[in-house]
């Protein structure tokens, strides 16, 4: 059975499984920073299991940033990543806000584009690896959605 957390601290089980996809799986170095301190952590789990994570933190007063948006290389193409982008797109909505940004791998552009978002500015290296900027304007909150944290 699917379910979300969403914390304010980093959970372990988002600390693992982003160790697992970006620094075990794609070589990253420098994957935890001191915004894991400010930032909202979303984890999906599949019963015990978690199976994708990101987290969201504020880049202006209507404005928030989606990162280290992972999933288990097991689960993929299982719209997973899908799925923890629209919670937190709708957390972020009940947040008041109106325009959330990300920093893609190119790799992962297209999935983002078929979200809506759209491409700001050029592509750039971020350690090793090819990135572009993308954002997108949120609508208001869907219906049924709710508030709170964990």
């Amino acid at each position: 059975m699917l379910r979300f957390e969403m914390s304010m601290t980093l959970p372990s089980a988002a600390r693992s499984l982003r160790r697992e996809v970006f620094m075990e799986e794609q070589g990253f170095s420098y994957e935890f920073d001191d915004t894991d301190n400010r930032a909202l952590h979303l984890v999906l789990f599949d019963g015990e299991e978690a199976v994708a994570c990101c987290r969201m933190f504020p880049e202006g007063p209507d404005s928030w940033h989606i990162g280290r948006v992972a999933v288990k290389e097991d689960r993929r193409g299982q719209h997973l990543g899908e799925a923890v982008m629209n919670e937190a797109e709708a957390a972020l909505v009940l947040k008041g806000a109106k325009k959330v940004a990300l920093s893609a791998q190119v790799q992962a552009a297209g999935f983002y584009k078929k979200l809506g978002y759209v491409q700001v500015g050029e592509e750039y290296l971020d350690e090793h690896c090819p990135h572009v900027d993308m954002e997108k304007l949120l609508g208001s909150a869907p219906a049924g959605a709710k508030e709170g944290t964990k």
